[in-house]
């Protein structure tokens, strides 16, 4: 998920030589990492609403993605396009497990709330009702936790060792949620407001088909991140003794 690979590519930058002068440098060999990691995680987070173009983080209030599709053919299909996510700022660090040496990463992540508003297509059946609608949608999730496993290699580039992230691994826990789509059926008021209710009476059979937008939103931001931060600077550049 990617706003875990935001505090990944955080933990990068804590290493890197030529960090901006709000930030601490921390030391690989500081039995006492944990802390001064955690400690530029907050100094950043007031940060983030207008974003920090020095580490290449843009603003996370809102994050801005074009698109994120899910579901199949057989039930549910929701295309969401135009999103803008509110209030991923608002991250509580829940676990923060690092080990330098096999580059591998364990994190937890939590989010009191979250907001989404999107244009939305959904079509489909759900619960016995045929879908087949356009118009924005507005979702509000609240204990929302995220938790991501990552393990990278060195690579050598002109001579110089580079991490590649290898493998990750993504599982997202929805606690409360309730959508609204306005004018999802155009100006048919009854249907579209018993299939708003239809939804939210069966919220968690929902959430589950929404699990994998949630996810999906925040690993491509920070994915992304994490990418550009470990190609653009050596390991032993991020990593120092």
């Amino acid at each position: 998920m990617q706003v875990v690979y935001l505090v990944a590519s955080l933990i990068g930058i804590a290493f890197c030589k030529n960090l901006p002068s709000f930030l601490e440098i921390c030391s690989r060999s500081d039995p006492k990492i944990l802390e001064c990691l955690h400690r530029n995680i907050d100094t950043l987070r007031p940060m983030f609403l207008e974003g920090v173009p020095e580490l290449q983080i843009p603003s996370l209030n809102p994050l801005l993605i074009d698109t994120v599709t899910f579901g199949d053919d057989a039930g549910i299909k929701v295309e969401f396009t135009n999103l803008r996510i509110y209030q991923l700022n608002n991250f509580t660090i829940e676990k923060l497990d690092l080990d330098l040496d096999n580059f591998k990463l364990d994190l937890t992540l939590t989010f009191p709330r979250l907001r989404i508003l999107a244009d939305c297509h959904i079509t489909g059946k759900f619960l016995g009702l045929e879908l087949d609608g356009r118009g924005p949608a507005d979702g509000n999730y609240t204990d929302v936790r995220g938790h991501f496993k990552g393990e990278g290699s060195r690579i050598n580039t002109n001579g110089k060792d580079y991490v590649n992230i290898d493998k990750t691994l993504v599982d997202m826990e929805i606690g409360k949620a309730h959508l609204y789509f306005d004018r999802i059926f155009g100006d048919q008021e009854d249907l579209n407001a018993n299939t708003n209710k239809l939804i939210n009476d069966n919220i968690k059979a929902f959430i589950k088909e929404l699990k994998p937008v949630v996810a999906k939103i925040v690993e491509e931001f920070i994915g992304g991140i994490t990418k550009r931060l470990f190609k653009k600077y050596p390991f032993d550049d991020l990593f120092k003794p």
